[in-house]
């Protein structure tokens, strides 16, 4: 069998060797020292967030930005525990296995003024919200709060959660993304979700200023926040989809912060006495989108062939310096219970892609990758390798550049894409399940369902003892890897930033970037 020899690329040759003159050190102050003065936090990002409500879409993009700007119930610990803490809860008990009891923390201010009541949370957790634009319930939350029958308020520091059936991980649903408290008034006041999405009124740490499509976002800070001062006089996130030119910016003293450096670019950073790399593998699986709707990609020995002729090792260690791990199945260790240790691994197996194929009677029709220009870290690199390894097995896949995100799910999609999908709370219904159940990203866009999987999931959902949910479990992961893929998992993600050494902020365990009181870095700065 022929091999395939994938050769790691310097995306960024002689960009980094340039000399350029080191501006100013960033100092951050002391994140609850009030009078301290602050400096302004310049971020550069490869993606522009297409909303900033919470319910609407969780992509990574939006995710960098909201988790300034709202806060929830519950939260989890920075460290890799990601332990359950309270937020704007300060505390929450059990009444039975389909209610919880929260205790709102008081003087909460939001930032257009006004306290944190119950209502704002029982809108924000209640229909009129989570249904989104229009009440068409075309939002990514409800992959994961659609079991809320009501909230009862109490009294205007108390309310009762209550779900339709039993929820055993109704607390980690309440501190996952989707699940942020916003403002009622500001809401009502807005008049329409259009004026309403354009400004969006939460409790964080920074709030909303302007945005500028494609170019940047900028927020400011919430001078009231309940969690401390924060440590930035503003914060600009700007929008640079070209990873040499967001360098350059941090070589040229024009940012402090840039994302999504791939590991080749390391040793280059490194070389500056006064940058530094941060960050290493996330709660977040890197995945291919299949539709399934597609003439050629609706024979599920298609798309199981194309992930048998993928080469995940080689990937790993070429392009990301091994440095990520590779799942046994769409899941991840931290899900304790839920995990299922002894499910296989994902096979490299180019004899058997080549058995499958000609038992669809696969012609070399042509298949459709619809590409982003490194919209993740070395997505360019990584779709030419995954092109010659399906070309090696008879699989005849064409890139197709597409300029922005909406134009991957335009319809007629008939193609694969990329995506990334964090674990929005450690359990399979927190992870593909948002993607794939009834509400999920990709089923909602019309690529992809399966009535057995929906019937598990809501079964599961209802299902409490561990021992009784992992067969579920297992059954669930057998549907999307074998029996009716809807994507190929590649391997579990990493977030690496290039960063200025004396801006002591710490990344977290998700691809969400918190510059809150609560980053441990910060408050020890």
């Amino acid at each position: 069998m022929t091999k395939f020899e994938l050769t790691r690329r310097n995306v960024l040759a002689g960009a980094l060797a340039a000399t350029v003159s080191a501006s100013t050190g960033f100092k951050a102050p002391e994140a609850h020292a009030a009078g301290t003065a602050r400096k302004a936090l310049r971020v550069g990002m490869s993606g522009y967030p297409r909303t900033l409500e919470p319910v609407i879409a969780t992509d990574t993009a939006i995710r960098r930005v909201v988790r300034q700007l709202f806060d929830t119930l519950i939260t989890r610990e920075q460290d890799a525990s990601m332990a359950l803490k309270p937020a704007l809860a300060e505390r929450w008990e059990r009444i039975d296995a389909q209610s919880l009891r929260f205790f709102l923390r008081q003087g909460v201010v939001f930032h257009g003024g006004g306290p944190l009541t119950a209502d704002d949370v029982a809108f924000s957790l209640g229909q009129d919200h989570l249904l989104g634009p229009g009440r068409k319930g075309a939002t990514e939350a409800l992959a994961l709060l659609d079991g809320i029958d009501r909230i009862d308020i109490v009294d205007a520091h108390t309310v009762i959660v209550r779900t339709k059936g039993p929820d055993a991980l109704l607390e980690q649903r309440l501190a996952a993304w989707g699940s942020e408290i916003v403002s009622k008034r500001a809401f009502d006041a807005a008049g329409s979700w259009e004026k309403w999405t354009a400004a969006p009124v939460g409790t964080g740490p920074y709030r909303f200023v302007s945005q500028k499509l494609d170019v940047n976002v900028v927020l400011a800070p919430h001078d009231a926040y309940w969690g401390g001062r924060p440590s930035f006089e503003s914060i600009e996130y700007r929008i640079i989809p070209e990873l040499a030119a967001r360098v350059n910016g941090l070589l040229a003293g024009e940012l402090d912060l840039v994302t999504d450096i791939p590991p080749d670019q390391f040793a280059d950073v490194r070389k500056r006495a006064e940058l530094e790399i941060a960050g290493g593998p996330v709660q977040n699986i890197r995945t291919l989108v299949l539709d399934k709707t597609d003439p050629i990609l609706k024979d599920p020995r298609i798309r199981r062939a194309m992930s048998l002729a993928i080469d995940r090792k080689l990937l790993v260690e070429s392009l990301w310096d091994n440095a990520l791990p590779i799942p046994n199945g769409y899941q991840l260790p931290t899900y304790g219970a839920g995990y299922i240790e002894d499910f296989p691994a994902f096979a490299y197996d180019p004899e058997k892609a080549r058995a499958l194929l000609n038992e669809a009677g696969y012609k070399g029709d042509e298949i459709t990758y619809r590409l982003l220009n490194n919209y993740y870290p070395n997505q360019v690199s990584g779709a030419q390798a995954m092109i010659a390894m399906w070309r090696e097995v008879g699989l005849n896949v064409k890139i197709q550049m597409m300029e922005n995100s909406g134009q991957l799910k335009q319809k007629p999609v008939h193609a694969i894409f990329d995506s990334s999908n964090t674990a929005l709370f450690l359990d399979h219904l927190g992870h593909p399940w948002r993607e794939y159940g009834p509400y999920g990203a990709w089923t909602q866009a019309g690529v992809w369902e399966n009535q057995e999987y929906f019937a598990l999931g809501a079964k599961l959902r209802e299902t409490v003892e561990p021992e009784q949910r992992r067969p579920i479990i297992r059954r669930m992961l057998e549907i999307i890897h074998d029996v009716d893929p809807p994507s190929i998992v590649l391997h579990v993600s990493g977030q690496f930033y290039a960063k200025r050494k004396d801006l002591p902020w710490l990344p977290g365990q998700t691809l969400e970037l918190n510059f809150g009181p609560s980053n441990p870095g910060l408050t020890r700065a």
